[in-house]
């Protein structure tokens, strides 16, 4: 029988989602935990396959058990309680046997966290850049992001054959809190139905370069045409969390 499940983590304590031989991993965790209450092998998969160092609020997994139906509470219960502190699980429910976590999903939503101020409550959940951004100038530059493209220049190739296409339906910016009418957190909201390997920090990244002045406006368009524009920045893992995945 099939189960599904969300999943919270803290991405500093881990080297990414997926199992590694060497390196302490949530897939990993979460496996060896199913399989110490279940009493049987266990594998877990995960509807994305976030980096080192990412976040999850609400990442979506599966795995399927040989036996009796799961009492779903008892089990989530005793998963949490011998799993590392950092990676917790919810909502953990029988489903149909077709339902994939990562196959079955038909858009994720990601936010990433800027921080523009010093700061210390949070900020292992943002990037604290401590820079001046021109906010406008991000999300104007943003919009172009949104809409079917190929985002191969946005990511870092695996080369696996697969198609680097990818529809991004939402790329908005949230600007909150301030320090003496100073802006403290930049909020990225960007939602799309795939992602390539380290697409979003690629994405955030350049806009960071566009908003302190690096880049000129037009710089997304010019790098999905193909053309190079010179190194860029890459927004470092912590500020971004995988906050959900629609079916």
């Amino acid at each position: 029988m099939r189960y599904k499940f969300a999943c919270e983590y803290n991405g500093s304590a881990f080297s990414g989602w997926q199992a590694q031989l060497n390196g302490k991993t949530v897939q990993n965790e979460l496996e060896m935990a199913f399989s110490t209450v279940l009493r049987q092998k266990i594998n877990v998969v995960g509807a994305g396959r976030t980096d080192a160092g990412v976040h999850a609020r609400g990442q979506v997994a599966h795995f399927d058990f040989e036996g009796a139906e799961l009492n779903c509470k008892a089990l989530e219960k005793s998963v949490n309680a011998i799993s590392d502190e950092n990676v917790c699980i919810r909502g953990l429910e029988p489903c149909p046997s077709d339902f994939h976590a990562r196959y079955s999903a038909k858009e994720r939503y990601y936010q990433y966290v800027l921080c523009t101020e010093p700061m210390v409550l949070g900020r292992e959940l943002a990037w604290q850049c401590n820079c001046k951004l021109n906010a406008g100038l991000m999300e104007e530059e943003a919009k172009t992001f949104l809409g079917r493209h190929d985002f191969n220049a946005f990511s870092i190739p695996r080369n696996d054959g697969k198609s680097t296409i990818c529809d991004i339906t939402m790329f908005r910016l949230s600007v909150v809190g301030a320090y003496c009418n100073t802006p403290l957190l930049h909020t990225w909201h960007i939602r799309g139905n795939r992602f390539l390997h380290k697409q979003v920090r690629s994405m955030v990244g350049l806009l960071f370069d566009v908003g302190r002045g690096r880049f000129e406006p037009g710089a997304v368009a010019r790098i999905l045409s193909g053309e190079f524009i010179g190194e860029r920045t890459w927004a470092p893992a912590q500020g971004l969390t995988l906050e959900s995945v629609d079916y």
